[in-house]
């Protein structure tokens, strides 16, 4: 295995800790912009529905061109962006810059320039390894910007997430060769989105991220209202996550090879389950204690959606073995889409009904995956 594979994860770790640092602090910065914390939710939505829009067009357009280019261009874009968010004076700029940090993220894909630098025996697990990236910047990366913004306020998150994006840039710049690609790319590639095979595959990926988004860009605001706690213990509890995620990737490549829509299926409905338990400690006062069963939903919801990711990804490559650059990107825009999608339905839900919404709906959005999967996965 080429060790250059373990640069990418560490591009993937900056990229994925730059886009959600900040989510474990919403409550602040919302109180510093003078916005509700819904509203504050959509800074998220506003970053994972451009990169979900613009990002299989981007791919179609730009994969003949070199990845490493690419990488370098992206990472350095994103992290001007974070910059930028510590110094906004006012939501509206905030948003902006949040749509910029989707455009750059749309030449972020690292796990297509790691399938050009192994054999192809070798792909899945580097792609496994690149995917191990993004769990590690749920599990250390964003509780690390969280932490450091209980310290120094909700704009270091920012200007931390600016850096270590800046750094990425420069170590894909200087670590990688040249990545020329050799994807057809053009408008034929983006016709594989249409077909009725891909498509479900893409609806579950789509149903599970907005599933799990309903609660996960509110995570901060519901750690509080079910324990009690702020600040750094948000942080502590936000450790799971990336757990979690570590946990269903190394479950996701073991179950990839398998055929069959049981897999998918039960780790969707276990997603469910978790996103009801959210509900449950909603509707009860809140007590120190919950984080122990607050941990366990998030561990659980985890698990079983990085569990799914690599699954979906070997099916999605299988299934267009000539176009994998957008067949990937695809399942990025798709995912982002239901995440974008997560978080302004749980937005809306809280104007309604209030935090407990964000834990039904979500069930509700990973059920409706759930028998999503048996048909797509047959």
């Amino acid at each position: 295995m080429d060790r250059r594979i373990w640069l990418l994860a560490a591009a993937q770790f900056a990229a994925g800790t730059g886009a959600y640092a900040f989510t474990g602090l919403l409550a602040e910065l919302a109180a510093d912009l003078g916005v509700s914390v819904g509203t504050a939710g959509q800074l998220a939505a506003a970053y994972a529905l451009t990169l979900a829009l613009a990002g299989a067009p981007a791919a179609a357009m730009t994969a003949r061109m070199d990845r490493r280019v690419l990488l370098t261009i992206g990472l350095a874009a994103a992290s001007l962006a974070n910059l930028g968010g510590a110094l906004v004076p006012d939501f509206g700029s905030a948003l902006a810059l949040r749509v910029l940090a989707g455009l750059a993220g749309t030449l972020v894909l690292p796990g297509v320039a790691a399938t050009m630098l192994v054999r192809p025996e070798e792909r899945g697990r580097a792609l496994a390894i690149v995917l191990s990236g993004l769990t590690f910047a749920f599990s250390l990366g964003v509780p690390l910007g969280t932490a450091l913004g209980a310290w120094v306020g909700w704009r270091g998150t920012f200007a931390f997430a600016g850096v270590l994006t800046g750094l990425a840039s420069l170590g894909v710049w200087f670590g990688l060769p040249r990545l020329p690609s050799t994807d057809r790319g053009g408008a034929m590639a983006l016709g594989i989105g249409l077909r009725r095979d891909i498509l479900g595959v893409l609806a579950t990926v789509f149903l599970s991220f907005a599933g799990l988004f309903c609660v996960a860009a509110y995570i901060g605001p519901i750690v509080t209202a079910t324990t009690g706690m702020s600040g750094s213990g948000i942080a502590a509890v936000q450790v799971f996550i990336g757990l979690g995620s570590i946990g269903g990737i190394a479950l996701g490549g073991r179950l990839a090879g398998r055929h069959g829509p049981a897999a998918p299926m039960w780790l969707s409905a276990l997603l469910a389950a978790a996103l009801l338990g959210y509900a449950v400690l909603l509707l009860t006062p809140p007590a120190l204690w919950h984080a122990a069963p607050l941990a366990g939903c998030i561990f659980a919801g985890s698990v079983a959606l990085f569990a799914l990711a690599p699954m979906t990804q070997a099916k999605l490559v299988g299934l267009a073995p000539q176009d994998r650059a957008v067949a990937l990107a695809l399942m990025a825009a798709v995912a982002s889409a239901g995440q974008g999608a997560g978080a302004a339905v749980g937005g809306a839900v809280i104007g309604v009904v209030g935090l407990v919404g964000t834990g039904l709906a979500g069930c509700g959005l990973a059920l409706l995956g759930a028998g999503v999967a048996v048909r797509a996965f047959r």
